[in-house]
């Protein structure tokens, strides 16, 4: 009895120790198959190492030569009241609370040429009077005709000068008219003149808001020869604009419409 106690008794070590091995060798394979995985998946990456390389170095080409286009055509995003050719750069935007300033339209005719208004009107206008020279202009898209008082240079002027010009055109010629009119019957013929040099004054605000930078090039409808050209100046209708949906506005406001007055 007792010989056949310690039997079973080492039996058990045994059998406890062969499965404690077993368990053990199966660890040790599971650890080592994961590893093999790895090595054989890394090879056939590198395998196709050249395809990445071929891959990055097209991007890198690409990218060198997308650099050069720009450089060579500059072609800029479209800016609202901005200029298309690439020539002007792109400005910064300020909140401006429009304000009635009467030293620009005067109530009285015969201030308008006064030294004070005609001082108030020349220090909005740049030096230059907003004509620029484009020194290289296979640079950009979409210029007009240059304007012909430059014949050796490619030279325009730009819209908002141009529309404050126009404005001041206006308010002079209706000034005169005023004066010369009061002058003959001694009655003031125009209703409510203060509505008028309101307007005149809103529309210059707003022509400096929009700030409207668009290259106008040579004239094309002024007097003196075939089409006006070789006048000189700018009529400002060889030009482009980037501008708002004027329909989309038009159907905007019908639809928002409190009442259906026309």
């Amino acid at each position: 009895m007792k010989t056949d106690s310690r039997y079973d008794a080492l039996r058990n070590i045994d059998d406890h120790s062969d499965s404690s091995t077993e368990v053990g060798d199966w660890d040790t394979e599971d650890a080592v198959t994961p590893r093999r995985k790895r090595k054989s998946v890394w090879k056939r990456v590198k395998g196709y190492r050249w395809v990445l390389d071929t891959a990055l170095l097209l991007v890198i080409v690409g990218l060198l030569a997308e650099k050069r286009w720009k450089h060579q055509k500059k072609n800029p995003q479209y800016e609202l009241a901005g200029d298309i050719t690439g020539f002007a750069p792109t400005f910064s935007q300020q909140i401006v609370s429009f304000k009635p300033d009467p030293i620009f339209a005067p109530e009285d005719a015969g201030e308008f040429w006064s030294n004070e208004t005609q001082h108030a009107w020349s220090s909005i206008v740049p030096e230059g009077l907003g004509y620029v020279n484009v020194k290289n202009p296979s640079q950009y898209n979409n210029l007009p005709h240059p304007i012909h008082d430059y014949p050796s240079e490619t030279v325009y002027t730009t819209s908002v000068t141009n529309q404050l010009h126009c404005l001041y055109t206006i308010l002079e010629a209706y000034n005169t008219q005023k004066l010369t009119l009061t002058s003959i019957i001694d009655v003031d013929p125009i209703k409510m003149p203060w509505h008028i040099n309101h307007c005149f004054e809103y529309i210059r605000q707003a022509i400096m808001c929009s700030g409207d930078v668009a290259l106008e090039g040579a004239a094309t409808t002024f007097p003196g020869g075939e089409g006006g050209g070789d006048r000189g100046g700018s009529d400002g209708w060889d030009a482009k604009h980037v501008c708002k949906d004027y329909g989309q506005v038009y159907e905007y406001l019908e639809r928002e419409t409190i009442n259906h007055m026309k």
